[in-house]
């Protein structure tokens, strides 16, 4: 049987695209000896397409996202533009049934149609990437925790924010270390998403989402930002040894109950540990009972990670399907 050829159509070329890109070419070979595929990047749709360089030449380059995502010739859409409008252009590839991976958690926790698929296991959605970049948290939840009854989540979700808390600790001002994160390519030039809570609770919104297998809108989290007026607090705490970190609160009993706030950790709280970029997620399941995981959750490479293995577990995917069909 001749090896199936998946044409994947990317969305988006900046700094998480053009990481994937690069680190794709390098994986095609992998993905193909592990999953029996071949991944062909086949189109880009991004702002301004006469930008975009050290692409092979079959590669189209256009500049209308939707027009790639209603392509029936593309089978992978990788959706990496942070574009709040991505959502229609997602909705769309999964309904015409192309698998949908995406990096975009504010376009994911802000849509009912993507919502309603995490919560049911849609089997063409794929957001391991949106949430805490390399760290396997959706996927954990999502698969190996599926028969599981999570209590609680608890973890630091930003890794910018806690990034320029730890510079601020070591007696950096607050407005150099923004802007030592954005020369990184930790965050946007302008974007208030990091500090002011919003991303933190998109990505708990799909964490809680997929944990208990019902929609959880963002609209239901309380949120509390930090910002400049938090440096006199990190400082005094830090002082003592403990830690002011953004932290991400879920939790049920009669009802459930979702936060974002700035919260003093204790020195022996093992949140207390994170700093500069590393994300950190502690889940309180029934039988499990308490799980951890840290690693690095922000940066091109790192969600360039987790977006390869959306598209090696969507290729399998592919594959498992197509000899399914052939057997019966």
């Amino acid at each position: 049987m001749a090896v199936p050829v998946l044409r994947l159509g990317l969305i988006g070329h900046g700094t998480v695209g053009q990481s994937f890109t690069h680190h794709l070419a390098d994986a095609v070979a992998r993905i193909e000896r592990r999953t029996g595929a071949r991944v062909q990047l086949a189109r880009v749709a991004v702002r301004h397409p006469d930008r975009v360089r050290h692409l092979a030449r079959h590669v189209h380059i256009g500049d209308d996202p939707q027009q790639l995502a209603s392509d029936p010739a593309i089978d992978l859409v990788v959706e990496a533009s942070g574009a709040p409008q991505a959502a229609s252009w997602l909705a769309a590839a999964l309904a015409r049934g192309a698998a949908v991976i995406t990096a975009n958690k504010q376009a994911v926790a802000n849509s009912n149609v993507l919502l309603q698929a995490l919560a049911h296991r849609h089997p063409g959605l794929f957001a391991e990437a949106t949430v805490a970049a390399a760290v396997p948290i959706v996927r954990t939840l999502r698969d190996s925790l599926q028969g599981e009854d999570i209590r609680a989540i608890r973890g630091i979700l930003n890794g910018t924010s806690t990034f320029v808390l730890s510079a601020v600790e070591r007696g950096t001002s607050w407005e150099e270390a923004v802007a030592a994160a954005s020369a990184a390519g930790l965050s946007e030039r302008g974007s208030t998403a990091d500090f002011d809570g919003t991303d933190a609770a998109a990505k708990l919104a799909i964490l809680a989402t997929i944990a208990w297998r019902t929609p959880v809108h963002v609209d239901r989290i309380r949120i509390h930002g930090v910002g400049a007026h938090s440096v006199p607090v990190a400082r005094a705490v830090f002082a003592e040894g403990r830690r002011l970190r953004l932290v991400a609160d879920a939790w049920a009993n009669d009802q459930r109950h979702l936060l974002i706030e700035p919260r003093v950790l204790e020195a022996d709280d093992p949140l207390a540990q994170v700093s500069d970029v590393t994300n950190a997620i502690e889940l309180e399941a029934a039988l499990a009972g308490q799980l951890r995981w840290f690693g690095p959750g922000a940066g091109g490479v790192r969600t360039a990670s987790a977006l390869l293995a959306d598209v090696a577990q969507a290729a399998a995917g592919y594959v498992a399907t197509r000899r399914t069909q052939v057997a019966a």
